[in-house]
C-alpha cells in the first residue's frame, strides 16, 4: 500500500464502516424508505423486502469499510469496492430530482448530505489508480534490480574468465622461459663437456 492511500483509506473506511454498523439498528420502516430511495440508483433493489435490503446495505457497507481499513487488502480491490459502492450512491443522487437543483447536478438542500458521495467516488478511483500505477512501478523496479544483478554477475564472470586466461598465459610464458633456460643450461653443459674431452 502506498503512503498516498493511507489517509484516503482510513477516512473513507472508518466513515463507511461506521455507517454500516449503525444501519444494523434500522427499523423496517426506515429500511423501506432507504430502499425506495436506493432503487433510483440501483434498480436491482426494487424487488427486495425491507429486512433483506437492510442486511444487504449493512453487509455491503461493513465489507467496503473493512476492506479499506485492512492493509492486507490490495489497494485496487479496496478502491474498486469503494468506487462501485459510491457510484451507486452518486447514481441515486443524480436520479432523484429532489436532491438536485434544476440543472440536475448541483445539490439542493435535501441533496447536500448525499452529494458527499462524489468525494468517496473520487477517493475510490484515486486509491485504485494509485495501486495500479505503483504496482507497475514496483514490478518495473524489481525487474531492473534483477537485470542489474544478472549484468553484475555476467561482468564478474567475464572478469574471472579474463583473469583465468591471463593467469594461464602467464603460466605458459613462465613454463616456456623455464624450458628455454633449461635448454640453454643444457647446451652450455654439453659444450663444456665436449671441450673437456
Amino acid at each position: 500500500m502506498s503512503i498516498v492511500q493511507i489517509p484516503l483509506r482510513l477516512t473513507t473506511g472508518a466513515f463507511v464502516l461506521n455507517s454500516g454498523l449503525n444501519k444494523r439498528k434500522l427499523t423496517d420502516e426506515q429500511a423501506e424508505g432507504l430502499r425506495q430511495m436506493a432503487e433510483k440508483g440501483l434498480p436491482a433493489v426494487k424487488d427486495m423486502d425491507a429486512a433483506t435490503f437492510r442486511r444487504f446495505l449493512t453487509y455491503s457497507e461493513i465489507g467496503v469499510g473493512a476492506a479499506l481499513l485492512l492493509p492486507v487488502v490490495p489497494g485496487w480491490v479496496a478502491g474498486t469496492a469503494l468506487s462501485a459502492f459510491s457510484a451507486g450512491l452518486v447514481n441515486m443522487y443524480l436520479n432523484t430530482p429532489e436532491m438536485t437543483e434544476d440543472d440536475g447536478v448541483r445539490p439542493s438542500q435535501e441533496g447536500t448530505s448525499v452529494a458527499k458521495d462524489v468525494i468517496m467516488l473520487g477517493a475510490g478511483v484515486a486509491v485504485t489508480l494509485d495501486s495500479l500505477v505503483n504496482r507497475k512501478a514496483s514490478k518495473r523496479k524489481a525487474a531492473d534490480k534483477r537485470a542489474r544483478k544478472i549484468s553484475d554477475a555476467k561482468s564478474e564472470k567475464v572478469e574471472a574468465i579474463q583473469e583465468a586466461a591471463a593467469d594461464r598465459v602467464d603460466a605458459i610464458n613462465q613454463a616456456r622461459e623455464e624450458q628455454v633456460d633449461a635448454l640453454r643450461k643444457a647446451r652450455k653443459e654439453l659444450k663444456a663437456q665436449r671441450k673437456g674431452k
